[in-house]
């Protein structure tokens, strides 16, 4: 059931003409533009080299202007084609299949004028030179179908006024030389319509396929990064934390560890309620996360009141200058905190910090344990400091 439905969204977007949304018609062109453009430079070529054989039929079907035919096709349909596919290149799509529409009439209308004007009783054989004409513009160089359509349709119409109309043409031949130009225009018009249908239907399915999948994956992005967020407080959670302490440990370059415990803050909950000590959570979430971006480090909530951050430096470097700092950040966003029963009134910040040694074990509950440790004495020293462990 669902492969059909995709197959009905994809033929409801394709219209009478076989154009397609102009947003998937311009992700065609970027897709398989170049393509289309080496194909029908490489088509014009042989298209060029087929089409002047026919100065060797001429000799015998019309030589009575044999020298005018050879003169128009050198002179006049060689160099546009030249022409042509020198501009194929340069020019935007649109106008690149214009060209190609219009060159294609050059090649099919300039042979009904020959057979028109000439004389010799053997020219209405050279009409068996038209359907290829238009097998090698719908078929070969494929022509947008509305574009065929429309050369196909006029090419047509013209052939049937000369057949109808040329002088001294035997009345026999009237009837089958219609037959003739009718079936054979149209079989090429049908192939091309064939053919065009089957790309459009592929691309579009193609298409959506390819949207369906960033879409997928976006999801998939999205879903990752909440499974990596703290949901209260926008900052990596516990899961991030992990894995990103494992990975930097992996590297051997030196890691310090930052644990970071609010002070006090069941009293400031306990006076403010929970959506204010949320909100202050929040807000000291945020200034971490500066805080650690600023210093090429990671922030984390460990959990409840408690934070971690990571930075790239050896403990003697960085360590208490960078533990120091992030209390003094803290206690400069001066949240109050009246509850507090150490004569202070702002939210404050206890901080232990740990780091790896040269030679030293390099394991990430070990450096937890031991920042842990440090932050339990900076909370038994008075709190508002940091301590190294």
């Amino acid at each position: 059931m669902e492969g059909m439905q995709a197959e009905t969204s994809v033929k409801g977007r394709l219209n009478w003409l076989l154009r397609m949304p102009p947003e998937v018609e311009r992700a065609e062109e970027r897709d398989f533009g170049a393509e289309r453009v080496k194909h029908l430079r490489h088509a014009i070529i042989v298209g060029l080299i087929v089409y002047n054989i026919y100065n060797l039929t001429s000799l015998y079907l019309m030589a009575d202007i044999q020298p005018f035919t050879v003169a128009m096709r050198l002179f006049v349909l060689v160099p546009g084609s030249l022409l042509i596919f020198l501009l194929v290149p340069r020019v935007p799509p649109a106008i690149r299949e214009l060209l190609l529409l219009g060159g294609m009439f050059v090649a099919s209308l300039l042979p009904l004028y020959l057979l028109y004007i000439s004389q010799s009783t053997y020219a209405s054989y050279t009409l068996g030179e038209l359907p290829l004409v238009l097998l090698f513009g719908n078929m070969l160089l494929v022509l947008r179908f509305r574009f065929a359509l429309v050369f196909t349709s006029v090419t047509c119409l013209t052939a049937l006024w000369v057949v109808h109309n040329k002088p001294g043409l035997d009345e026999n031949l009237i009837f089958p030389l219609t037959v003739q130009v009718v079936t054979g225009l149209f079989f090429t018009l049908y192939g091309n319509w064939h053919v065009e249908r089957q790309r459009c239907l592929t691309y579009l399915a193609q298409y959506d396929a390819e949207n369906r999948a960033d879409r997928a994956e976006r999801r998939g992005d999205e879903l990752r990064d909440l499974t990596l967020t703290d949901m209260l407080t926008g900052i990596a959670n516990r899961r991030h934390l992990d894995e990103t302490l494992d990975t930097w440990l992996d590297r051997r370059g030196e890691v310090l560890l930052l644990m970071v415990d609010v002070d006090h803050f069941k009293a400031f909950n306990d006076r403010f309620g929970h959506v204010a000590g949320d909100d202050c959570l929040r807000r000291i979430a945020n200034a971490l996360s500066i805080f650690a971006a600023r210093h090429d480090g990671f922030a984390a909530r460990y959990g409840g009141e408690e934070f971690t951050l990571l930075f790239p430096v050896d403990l003697e470097t960085g360590g208490a200058f960078l533990a120091d700092r992030l209390v003094r950040t803290v206690r400069e966003l001066a949240i109050p905190h009246p509850a507090r029963a150490d004569g202070l009134t702002h939210v404050t910040v206890s901080v232990g910090y740990a780091g790896t040694t040269d030679g030293g074990l390099r394991d990430a509950r070990d450096l937890v344990t031991r920042a842990d440790l440090a932050l339990y004495e900076a909370k038994s020293a008075g709190r508002n400091r940091s301590k190294a462990g």
